[in-house]
Protein backbone atom coordinates (compact mmCIF):
# COMPACT_ATOMS: atom_id res chain seq x y z
CA UNK A 1 0.00 0.00 0.00
CA UNK A 2 1.50 3.50 -0.40
CA UNK A 3 2.53 5.24 2.30
CA UNK A 4 -0.14 8.34 1.62
CA UNK A 5 -2.46 6.12 1.93
CA UNK A 6 -1.51 4.32 5.07
CA UNK A 7 -1.02 7.66 6.52
CA UNK A 8 -4.62 8.83 5.46
CA UNK A 9 -5.95 5.88 6.34
CA UNK A 10 -4.68 6.01 10.38
CA UNK A 11 -5.42 9.95 10.37
CA UNK A 12 -9.21 8.69 9.59
CA UNK A 13 -9.02 5.93 12.21
CA UNK A 14 -7.95 8.32 15.07
CA UNK A 15 -10.28 11.17 13.85
CA UNK A 16 -13.54 8.45 14.76
CA UNK A 17 -11.53 6.67 17.77
CA UNK A 18 -11.59 10.56 19.21
CA UNK A 19 -14.89 11.21 18.27
CA UNK A 20 -15.80 7.99 19.86
CA UNK A 21 -14.31 8.69 23.11
CA UNK A 22 -15.77 12.63 22.71
CA UNK A 23 -18.81 11.30 22.85
CA UNK A 24 -18.19 8.87 25.94
CA UNK A 25 -16.60 11.48 27.61
CA UNK A 26 -19.69 12.37 30.12
CA UNK A 27 -20.50 9.15 30.83
CA UNK A 28 -24.16 9.42 32.02
CA UNK A 29 -26.21 6.92 32.36
CA UNK A 30 -30.01 5.66 31.49
CA UNK A 31 -30.98 5.29 35.49
CA UNK A 32 -29.98 8.84 36.04
CA UNK A 33 -32.24 10.39 33.94
CA UNK A 34 -34.71 12.87 35.71
CA UNK A 35 -38.37 12.49 35.51
CA UNK A 36 -40.61 13.91 32.80
CA UNK A 37 -41.82 17.47 34.40
CA UNK A 38 -45.33 17.91 34.84
CA UNK A 39 -45.99 14.20 33.93
CA UNK A 40 -47.11 13.44 37.16
CA UNK A 41 -47.78 14.33 41.19
CA UNK A 42 -46.15 15.29 43.91
CA UNK A 43 -43.01 16.11 41.96
CA UNK A 44 -40.01 18.62 42.57
CA UNK A 45 -38.91 21.32 39.55
CA UNK A 46 -35.40 22.18 40.47
CA UNK A 47 -33.86 25.67 38.35
CA UNK A 48 -30.28 25.10 38.81
CA UNK A 49 -28.34 28.40 37.65
CA UNK A 50 -24.25 29.28 37.45
CA UNK A 51 -23.28 26.46 35.50
CA UNK A 52 -21.26 26.44 32.35
CA UNK A 53 -21.57 24.18 29.04
CA UNK A 54 -18.51 22.04 30.40
CA UNK A 55 -19.00 18.69 32.32
CA UNK A 56 -22.16 17.14 33.96
CA UNK A 57 -24.18 18.91 36.08
CA UNK A 58 -25.72 16.62 39.10
CA UNK A 59 -28.56 17.41 41.04
CA UNK A 60 -29.42 14.81 44.22
CA UNK A 61 -32.71 14.96 46.37
CA UNK A 62 -32.21 13.76 50.14
CA UNK A 63 -34.98 12.34 52.15
CA UNK A 64 -34.73 13.82 56.15
CA UNK A 65 -31.55 12.47 58.08
CA UNK A 66 -29.86 13.56 61.24
CA UNK A 67 -26.63 11.31 60.81
CA UNK A 68 -26.82 10.68 57.11
CA UNK A 69 -27.54 14.03 54.90
CA UNK A 70 -25.38 14.34 52.02
CA UNK A 71 -24.47 10.45 52.14
CA UNK A 72 -25.97 7.52 49.69
CA UNK A 73 -28.12 6.11 52.86
CA UNK A 74 -30.70 9.14 52.78
CA UNK A 75 -30.48 10.00 49.18
CA UNK A 76 -33.38 8.72 47.18
CA UNK A 77 -32.51 10.01 43.49
CA UNK A 78 -28.89 11.28 41.71
CA UNK A 79 -29.74 13.04 38.07
CA UNK A 80 -26.92 13.65 36.18
CA UNK A 81 -27.17 15.97 32.92
CA UNK A 82 -24.80 17.61 30.36
CA UNK A 83 -24.11 21.32 31.90
CA UNK A 84 -25.08 23.83 30.11
CA UNK A 85 -24.85 27.89 30.56
CA UNK A 86 -27.91 29.53 32.13
CA UNK A 87 -30.62 27.64 33.94
CA UNK A 88 -31.38 23.95 33.91
CA UNK A 89 -34.27 22.22 35.11
CA UNK A 90 -34.10 18.58 36.84
CA UNK A 91 -37.61 17.45 37.97
CA UNK A 92 -37.75 14.23 40.35
CA UNK A 93 -41.02 12.53 41.41
CA UNK A 94 -42.03 11.88 44.81
CA UNK A 95 -42.93 9.24 46.94
CA UNK A 96 -45.51 11.71 48.79
CA UNK A 97 -45.33 15.32 50.11
CA UNK A 98 -43.30 16.21 52.96
CA UNK A 99 -39.86 17.35 53.91
CA UNK A 100 -36.88 17.05 51.34
CA UNK A 101 -33.36 18.97 50.15
CA UNK A 102 -31.67 18.80 47.34
CA UNK A 103 -27.92 19.62 46.25
CA UNK A 104 -26.12 20.31 43.24
CA UNK A 105 -22.86 20.14 41.63
CA UNK A 106 -21.37 21.30 38.75
CA UNK A 107 -19.08 18.46 37.67
CA UNK A 108 -16.15 20.39 35.23
CA UNK A 109 -14.51 18.19 34.52
CA UNK A 110 -16.85 15.18 34.17
CA UNK A 111 -15.12 12.59 36.28
CA UNK A 112 -18.51 11.96 38.20
CA UNK A 113 -17.04 13.23 41.41
CA UNK A 114 -17.35 16.37 43.43
CA UNK A 115 -13.75 17.94 43.69
CA UNK A 116 -13.35 18.70 47.37
CA UNK A 117 -11.01 21.00 49.36
CA UNK A 118 -8.80 20.32 51.52
CA UNK A 119 -10.89 21.09 54.41
CA UNK A 120 -13.46 18.50 52.56
CA UNK A 121 -15.41 21.55 51.21
CA UNK A 122 -16.99 21.21 47.70
CA UNK A 123 -13.55 22.40 45.11
CA UNK A 124 -16.42 22.98 42.06
CA UNK A 125 -19.55 25.14 41.86
CA UNK A 126 -22.07 23.42 44.59
CA UNK A 127 -25.63 24.94 45.83
CA UNK A 128 -27.69 23.28 48.16
CA UNK A 129 -31.84 23.87 48.61
CA UNK A 130 -32.21 26.87 50.62
CA UNK A 131 -29.10 28.43 48.90
CA UNK A 132 -27.57 28.54 52.25
CA UNK A 133 -23.50 29.62 51.71
CA UNK A 134 -20.95 26.98 52.93
CA UNK A 135 -18.95 28.35 55.49
CA UNK A 136 -16.46 25.83 57.60
CA UNK A 137 -18.80 22.91 57.32
CA UNK A 138 -21.54 21.16 55.67
CA UNK A 139 -25.38 21.84 56.43
CA UNK A 140 -27.73 19.71 58.32
CA UNK A 141 -30.54 18.30 56.73
CA UNK A 142 -32.40 20.92 58.76
CA UNK A 143 -30.78 23.62 57.72
CA UNK A 144 -31.33 22.93 53.46
CA UNK A 145 -35.21 21.18 54.00
CA UNK A 146 -37.75 22.31 52.57
CA UNK A 147 -41.38 21.45 52.32
CA UNK A 148 -42.87 19.86 49.02
CA UNK A 149 -46.79 19.22 48.50
CA UNK A 150 -48.70 17.55 46.68
CA UNK A 151 -48.36 18.67 43.33
CA UNK A 152 -45.05 20.52 41.94
CA UNK A 153 -42.80 22.33 44.45
CA UNK A 154 -40.53 24.32 42.75
CA UNK A 155 -36.94 25.56 44.23
CA UNK A 156 -33.96 27.67 42.81
CA UNK A 157 -30.36 26.74 43.63
CA UNK A 158 -27.40 29.54 42.87
CA UNK A 159 -24.26 27.38 42.59
CA UNK A 160 -21.41 28.99 43.76
CA UNK A 161 -17.46 27.79 44.31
Amino acid sequence: MHLGKVLMLMMAMFCQSATAQSLNVLNIRADEAGAICGERSPQIEVLVAGATATGILTVELYSPSERDFLKKASRLKRVRVPAEGGTQRVCFDLPGPGAYAVAAYHDVDGDRELDRQWNMLPAEPFALSNNRKLKLRMPKFEEAAFKAGEDMTTIRLELRK
